[in-house]
């Protein structure tokens, strides 16, 4: 796509850029729903050359910003002769040692608990609640988490700039609130209990799941002909998505269960 927009000048370059936004976002491809975020899509595919295909297996946007998956950054930093030796991946804790042949060749300890997420406000809404996501699916979230902080510390020209979706979904939260124990609470005498009103759950963030399980759901998709065999996912129409959000953990629970049925049948003799 660079090749072909070589010739143009700044002014036919951006009235390009953002036809061709404008195309994405009316296809639905790559997640993009409105110009805006096809335009992001187009500037980056042309100053990093690089096709839509592999803008989809490297970003994602989140919230109208470019964000950089995970499985890329871990992706790009073993492609530059880093290492990764997972040590812990529950769902309380995360800890690998990253190493480098240049910037680290003895290796880096990292670990991140669940416990640590909660209490710096990461993992909760604004309601001091467990976000969705950290409590459907904590090893993946903390994975993700220790990958980005991994990268960003030794090989920092991999993600400058750009956070995974995880990070970029935590921007616009409310920040944690901490109490001052160091002076006494002063509470009137006759001062009754206000209720507490029951909190709403947060709502959940479709694409953000469906991206942390991305191959099962474009398995189970191809298997159920919602999609053809070479889309994903991010080819549904808008009406399947709602109703996959609908039934969000059961559609996850037959995918999984799908793929382990497909990995059953390979080891029977």
């Amino acid at each position: 796509m660079a090749n072909e927009l070589a010739h143009l000048n700044d002014t036919q370059l951006m009235q390009n850029l953002q036809t061709l936004g404008t195309e994405f976002a009316k296809s639905g491809i790559l997640g993009v729903s409105n110009p805006s975020q096809g335009l992001i899509v187009a500037l980056t595919c042309y100053t990093e050359h690089i096709s839509p295909i592999e803008f989809a297996r490297t970003y994602h946007i989140v919230n109208g910003r470019l964000s950089m998956r995970a499985d890329a950054m871990q992706a790009q930093f073993l492609r530059q002769g880093g290492r990764i030796k997972w040590l812990t991946s529950t769902n309380e804790e995360c800890r690998a040692v990253f190493s480098h042949p240049e910037y680290a060749p003895e290796g880096v300890t990292l670990s991140l608990t669940i416990e640590e997420m909660v209490d710096s406000g990461v993992a909760v809404d604004g309601h001091g609640q467990l976000k969705q996501t950290w409590k459907s699916f904590p090893r993946q979230m903390l994975r993700a988490r220790v990958v980005s902080e991994g990268c960003r510390m030794l090989t920092p020209g991999i993600v400058a700039g750009i956070y995974t979706p995880e990070e970029v979904s935590e921007f616009s939260n409310t920040p944690a609130r901490t109490l001052d124990l160091s002076k006494p609470r002063e509470v009137p005498v006759q001062a009754l209990p206000e209720p507490e009103l029951e909190s709403e759950p947060e709502p959940l963030d479709l694409e953000e799941v469906l991206l942390d399980h991305e191959e099962p759901v474009n398995l189970y998709l191809a298997h159920i002909a919602w999609i053809k065999e070479n889309q994903t996912w991010r080819n549904l129409s808008t009406g399947q998505k709602e109703k996959i959000k609908a039934k969000l953990d059961s559609f996850i629970a037959k995918a999984k269960q799908y793929v382990l049925s497909l990995e059953q049948q390979e080891t029977i003799p």
